[in-house]
């Protein structure tokens, strides 16, 4: 039996060791990472993943790449900058769980909370999410304003060999505005901050006395963790966090979508610290190795082929169990919502649908914009009269897109309604389904967009199709400002909208394309799409015989009147500016007096003289007289001259006080200078 015992281990150990060899054997040279020293630290990282959990390099892929780095160095981490557990089918039946447990698998060390971990509520995340996490969620700046502490750890260390790392969590400041929803509690009242008061400084110093914190504790090596924003300016980027705060090693971000490496910052102290993003979806793996000599390097891994089977297998059995919920109607639809017909011709790329009518509705309501724009070619497939599953919404909206809003103006507006229309009514991927606004197509008008070999738009060189466009009932306003929500794609200019460069970002990745209209169906329609969405709302019109002399009419009528009203607004705004100019002429200006004492035609008088220190057009003075040097002045005179010559009521012996003023009215309110010197005068 022993013998057998013993046989057995031997056997399996065997076995164990021809996998491995085998693994190693299959693995590509590059891949193997010759690069990392023994006692390297490396830290893998991911971002933005969004439900993804096993699409591109999944989870699988993930774990296999950390498992082939342990062979060259025991010290690797593992960890996330956000917005991971939202964004599928799966995600979101599942209410996060499945990205929860998948994380799990792969042996996740850290996670920072983005915007989409609260999509199921704070309570839920805080509760089950967190707890059923076997990695630690940090974050130094999401705060419980009842106790004023972090609601998670701020970081987490990890011991490398001789060397000590902190994980610093930094969450979006402006999570609050981006996921409200998920933290109204009883009374509207909001229990939570992530220190985004005073232009970023909360921010820095939150960071700050982390930072200082771990110090203390003795690590070497500081790595902040953040999902921070996008745009490249304002307070909330990595880039302003690193130059007001100092002793950031590197800084893993988040939110971004974009895959980087190597960027670098300054930090308060004249360091220089890398900032690196490992992009959205599993598309990429990132890498930050902590070399043995403190050289700290970043790269982007984007193709590998191995897969850890155990974390495959796992993450295949949480779709089965999760799966079978995908199925199940949480709405119905009394309506064929269309987006190709019977025989498959796509309708929804050459006019407006029903469903690109609630696909843009679900955007612009998850984005509360005031217009939402969806392009065709995101909507892949009808849903037909009957149940809805969270399946079926996945395959109308498959990419999970993130959408955001910029704010652009009218004139940009109608430039994007015109490439939109320009191939009208032949087909067009970048076609604008639409939310918030109606407008007419007149075919007959030659399309002028000019684009360049890419598609990108240029400019418009004629007249312009798109008419009548009316942006929440009103006229569109050429001149005014709007927000709009769409794919980050659309709205970065990447699908040939270059326009909406010229925005300015409101919100980034308030949600995805697919959640918004599972959101939108389940809540704001109450799990029924009725009545409202039988057929197309008619905000897309065509136009058969050409106004535009009308049109041009119209513009040019509205032109001319804001033109009217900018020249009046002018005047007024120069003529607020000259008074204030002698408003402050009239409070820096000072009076100077002098006296002198004389006699004509046997008459005594005083006379007083005083000269201004500054010309004030209009100004005029007043002279009050005394009889005490420090009180009971009279005003005996108001004169635009600069001398008076005081010639009665006056006794010999008897001293005289005065002093000067200048006073001016300015826009129906008079003002005045200082009070003169005080200059005096015995009759003799």
């Amino acid at each position: 039996m022993k013998q057998m015992k013993r046989y057995m281990v031997r056997h399996k150990m065997l076995s164990m060791a021809l996998a491995l060899l085998l693994a190693v054997a299959m693995m590509p040279v590059s891949a193997f990472g010759a690069d990392i020293g023994s006692s390297d630290i490396v830290i893998l990282f991911s971002g933005d993943v969004h439900g993804q959990a096993d699409e591109n390099l999944g989870y699988a892929g993930l774990a296999a790449y950390k498992n082939e780095k342990m062979i060259a160095t025991p010290y690797v981490a593992l960890v996330d900058a956000g917005d991971a557990v939202g964004g599928t089918a799966l995600a979101s039946v599942s209410k996060g769980r499945y990205m929860v447990d998948a994380m799990n698998m792969a042996g996740y060390t850290a996670a920072v909370p983005g915007v989409h971990e609260f999509d199921y509520g704070v309570d839920h995340f805080l509760n089950n999410l967190a707890k059923e996490a076997k990695y630690s969620y940090i974050s130094c700046n999401f705060i419980n304003k009842q106790t004023g502490s972090p609601v998670f750890s701020p970081y987490r260390l990890a011991t490398y060999g001789s060397k000590k790392v902190a994980f610093i969590g930094i969450s979006d400041p402006q999570t609050m505005t981006k996921a409200a929803s998920s933290f109204k509690t009883m009374g509207d009242v909001n229990g939570y901050s992530f220190c985004d008061g005073n232009g970023g400084k909360d921010l820095y110093e939150k960071v700050q006395q982390t930072i200082d914190m771990v110090k203390n504790a003795g690590v070497d090596y500081v790595i902040a963790i953040g999902h921070l924003a996008v745009s490249p300016a304002g307070p909330y980027t990595p880039a302003s966090v690193i130059k007001n705060t100092s002793g950031i090693t590197a800084f893993i971000n988040g939110n971004s979508h974009v895959a980087s490496v190597g960027e670098k910052v300054t930090d308060k102290d004249g360091n220089t610290v890398l900032v690196t993003c490992a992009g959205s979806g599993l598309k990429t793996i990132g890498q930050l190795v902590i070399s043995s000599n403190d050289t700290v390097t970043a790269s982007l891994i984007s193709s590998y082929n191995l897969r850890d089977i155990s974390t495959k297998d796992g993450i295949e059995k949480l779709k089965t169990s999760y799966g079978a919920a995908l199925s199940s109607a949480f709405a119905t639809t009394s309506s064929r919502l269309e987006a190709v017909d019977s025989s498959g011709i796509r309708l929804v790329d050459k006019k407006e649908t029903n469903l690109g009518d609630l696909c843009a509705d679900a955007y612009r309501a998850a984005a509360g914009a005031d217009i939402g724009l969806v392009e065709s070619k995101e909507i892949r497939t009808s849903l037909a009269v009957g149940d809805i599953s969270y399946t079926d919404v996945e395959k109308v909206l498959p990419a999970g897109s993130s959408i955001s809003v910029i704010r652009i103006s009218g004139a940009d507006l109608m430039d994007a309604l015109e490439m939109s229309a320009r191939l009208y009514p032949n087909e067009n991927g970048g076609f604008f389904q639409v939310s918030g606004l109606t407008y007419d197509i007149q075919e007959t008008i030659i399309p002028s967009v000019s684009v360049d070999g890419l598609g990108n738009f240029n400019s418009i060189n004629g007249e312009y199709r798109v008419t009548n466009i009316m942006v929440g009932g009103k006229e569109l306003d050429i001149f005014g400002e709007y927000t709009v929500a769409g794919t980050e794609a659309l709205l970065a200019g990447k699908t040939g909208y270059t326009m909406f460069k010229n925005g300015d970002i409101v919100k980034s990745a308030v949600t995805t394309d697919n959640k918004a209209l599972m959101n939108y169906i389940a809540t704001e329609l109450d799990g029924a799409v009725g009545s409202l969405y039988t057929k197309s709302q008619g905000r897309i019109d065509s136009i058969k015989v050409a106004r535009q002399s009308e049109i041009d009419r119209e513009v040019e009528k509205l032109v001319e009147q804001k033109l009217s009203d900018y020249e009046k607004q002018v005047e007024q705004l120069q003529k607020e500016l000259n008074e204030k100019e002698q408003i402050l002429k009239m409070k820096t200006t000072t009076v100077t007096a002098s006296s002198t004492q004389g006699k004509t035609g046997g008459k005594r008088y005083i006379q007083v003289k005083w000269k201004a220190s500054q010309t004030v057009s209009g100004m005029k003075y007043q002279v009050y007289k005394s009889t005490k040097k420090s009180s009971g002045y009279s005003k005996v005179v108001s004169t635009s001259k600069l001398s008076y010559k005081n010639t009665s009521g006056l006794k010999k012996g008897k001293t005289y006080y005065y002093k000067i003023r200048g006073y001016k009215s300015i826009g129906g309110k008079t003002y005045y200078t200082g009070w003169s010197n005080v200059v005096s005068r015995k009759v003799k």
